[in-house]
């Protein structure tokens, strides 16, 4: 099988967009009592800032309200 890959630049998007967070961390924080979802957490927090940053993509922000578990949280200092 080969894979093609377009050699065209892509437009980015620069602040067009509000900061939404984290769909992933949104889900797991909201399904309260699914202990399915809350052994993902667990297993997320488990990780280090830097595993969840660089292989998840996850903010700062997106961090502090995984590891609070509540939408509300302030972003780490």
């Amino acid at each position: 099988m080969t894979i093609q890959l377009s050699k065209q630049p892509i437009a980015v998007i620069s602040g067009g967009l509000p900061n939404l967070g984290s769909g992933l961390v949104c889900r797991l924080v909201c399904a309260r009592g699914d202990p399915g979802k809350e052994r993902i957490r667990m297993w997320l927090i488990d990780l280090d800032d830097a595993q969840l940053q660089s292989g998840l993509g996850l903010t700062v922000e997106d961090i502090a309200v995984l590891r609070t578990g509540t939408k509300t949280a302030s972003p780490l200092r």
